[in-house]
């Protein structure tokens, strides 16, 4: 194992930030997410324009329209509840804190204003690593994640920082630009 320190990133999570990676996770975080909700309301539209044993093209592409909206305003609605139900309960701080990540070959070390002490994590552990347009996003497990703000960046370290991550996580990392 390496311990030589290969760059350091200083980064925060602003009550902004939080609100878009709900979104990124919710809708982009798997392929199949969009996809899913399309099938799911076709399905339902067929059952719905299909009556007295004849089916109804133009019938079943409005039910089908309007039950994407609904899924979609559902979701989103669900999505909105828990960012303001999670700004309301943040008795610790989390956001605005500052988290300094030293990266080195094989883990990573995060010391956070939050929390007192320090996490050694290996990229083996890692459940997925997502980067979209702002952010690195690091899952620790299904539910448990890390932001790494790319403004928080130059493009150099963003660059290393995606070469340790396609090195070190495989298919655990994809890419969501």
């Amino acid at each position: 194992m390496n311990d030589n320190k290969l760059f350091t990133v200083k980064t925060s999570m602003e009550k902004e930030d939080y609100h878009k990676f709900l979104y990124i996770a919710t809708f982009l975080r798997s392929k199949i997410i969009i996809p899913f909700i399309l099938f799911l309301s076709a399905l339902m539209a067929i059952f719905l324009a299909y009556s007295e044993h004849q089916f109804n093209i133009i019938k079943f592409f409005i039910f089908w329209m309007v039950l994407t909206i609904v899924a979609v305003f559902v979701i989103i609605f669900k999505v909105e509840r828990k960012n303001k139900q999670r700004i309301k309960t943040d008795k610790t701080g989390v956001f605005n804190s500052q988290e300094t990540l030293d990266f080195y070959e094989d883990f990573l070390i995060i010391k956070s204003t939050v929390f007192e002490g320090e996490s050694k994590i290996k990229y083996s552990q890692f459940y997925q690593v997502l980067e979209s347009k702002d952010y690195f996003i690091s899952y620790f497990n299904m539910n448990q994640a890390s932001l790494i703000r790319k403004k928080d960046m130059d493009k150099e370290k963003s660059d290393k920082l995606r070469s340790v991550y396609q090195k070190n996580m495989g298919n655990k990392y994809s890419s969501i630009l």
